[in-house]
C-alpha cells in the first residue's frame, strides 16, 4: 500500500498509526491549514520518532517539572504534562480527542491539584477546539501579537515615566507581584516561596543593565505603574513562535488600581513600543490571561489579536474521573 505522498508504510508506521495518510502527510496537511487559518504561524514542529497515533493524528506527550526556585514555577503548575500532536483529515477534532483519551493513563494521580495538562495550539485553528472543550479544558493564557510600532498615548498629566533605577527595585517587585496575584485567581499562575525574590533578582538586573529596558510612573512621588520589555536580542525563547520578525515582548505591564482609567497603562505601552521598534523588532509578543476582565480588553484595545492559546486541565486528571469521551 502506497500514500498520496508515495510513502510505503513501514512497521514503525503500521505499529503506531492505522489512518488515511502517514506521518508526513499528517504535518504537511497541518501545516498547509495553519498557513491558511494565519500567516504569522511557523510550520508544526517536525513529527518525533515513536508517536502516539489514532486515526487523522499522531502526538507526543512529554513531561516537564519546573525548577520551584526558578521563575517559571510561578507562571506553571508543578507537574506540567504537555502534548503537541499532528491532526488533520476531516475531523481534526475527533483525533485530538482521541490522542488525548490516549494520554490520560499517563497523567496521574487524580486530584493532584499542582498539576496540570496542556495543549498549546494555534488561536486562530478552530477546528480541533471541540476535543479539548469537552475534555475539560480550558484557555488559560493567550500569546498575543502585534506589528511594533505606530503607538502614541500621551503621558496623563501629574506623571513621570522614566527608566528604572536600582532604588525603585522593592516597590517594583510589589507591582510585579500585582499581577501575579490578580492573575492566580483564573488558575494559570500562582505565588510561590521563591516568587517574590526571584522577581527582585530579575528587576536588579534590568535596572543596573546597559540598556533600558524596563520603565516606572510616578505620580505625586509614588510608584504607580511598571513596564518591562525583551528586545529582540533577549526574546530568542518566544521568537520561534512567530513566523515574522524579529519579534520583541512585553514581559509586564501593571498600572495601580488607583489610577487606572486614565491612559497610564496606555501610555506604558507606548514607551514599551517605542523602545522595541528602536532595538529592531517588528513584531511585538506578549502573554495575557483570557478570563482576566482587565487586561484582555486592553490589550486588544492596543492593537494586539491573539496567536497561540495554551489551553489546560488542572488538575491534569480530574477526581471525578475519565472525561467524556467523543467530539
Amino acid at each position: 500500500m502506497r500514500t498520496a505522498s508515495g510513502h510505503r508504510p513501514g512497521r514503525e508506521d503500521r505499529r503506531h498509526y492505522r489512518g488515511a495518510v502517514d506521518h508526513r502527510d499528517l504535518h504537511a496537511a497541518q501545516a498547509a491549514r495553519w498557513r491558511a487559518v494565519d500567516p504569522l504561524l511557523p510550520p508544526p514542529p517536525a513529527p518525533r520518532p515513536d508517536p502516539m497515533g489514532v486515526p487523522g493524528g499522531h502526538g507526543w506527550l512529554r513531561r516537564t517539572d519546573p525548577d520551584p526556585r526558578s521563575v517559571a514555577a510561578t507562571w506553571s503548575a508543578a507537574r506540567v504534562h504537555r502534548l503537541d500532536a499532528h491532526v488533520a483529515g476531516d475531523d481534526p477534532a475527533g483525533a485530538l480527542g482521541a490522542l488525548l483519551d490516549r494520554c490520560e493513563p499517563l497523567l496521574g494521580p487524580a486530584g493532584d491539584q499542582d498539576s496540570t495538562v496542556e495543549v498549546l495550539w494555534p488561536s486562530r485553528d478552530t477546528a480541533p477546539v471541540l476535543a479539548l472543550n469537552r475534555r475539560g479544558f480550558g484557555a488559560a493564557t493567550v500569546i498575543a501579537v502585534r506589528r511594533t510600532g505606530g503607538v502614541d498615548a500621551p503621558t496623563p498629566a501629574g506623571v513621570r515615566i522614566r527608566p528604572l533605577a536600582p532604588s525603585d527595585v522593592d516597590t517594583a517587585t510589589e507591582l510585579h507581584l500585582g499581577i501575579v496575584r490578580f492573575d492566580a485567581q483564573f488558575g494559570a499562575v500562582g505565588e510561590r516561596p521563591s516568587t517574590a525574590s526571584l522577581m527582585r533578582e530579575e528587576l536588579a538586573g534590568r535596572a543596573d543593565g546597559a540598556d533600558v529596558t524596563a520603565w516606572v510612573a510616578e505620580a505625586a512621588d509614588r510608584m504607580v505603574g511598571l513596564c518591562e520589555v525583551d528586545p529582540p536580542d533577549r526574546a530568542g525563547w518566544i521568537a520561534p513562535l512567530c513566523a515574522d520578525g524579529p519579534v520583541g515582548y512585553l514581559s509586564s505591564l501593571y498600572v495601580d488600581p488607583a489610577v487606572r482609567g486614565g491612559g497610564l497603562g496606555a501610555a506604558l505601552h507606548a514607551h514599551a513600543d517605542a523602545a522595541l521598534l528602536a532595538a529592531g523588532a517588528t513584531r511585538t509578543l506578549l502573554h495575557h490571561s483570557p478570563p482576566n476582565p482587565l487586561s484582555t480588553p486592553f490589550w486588544y484595545g492596543q492593537g494586539y489579536r491573539p496567536l497561540w492559546t495554551s489551553w489546560r486541565r488542572r488538575p491534569a486528571v480530574l477526581v471525578s474521573g475519565s472525561p467524556p469521551s467523543g467530539c
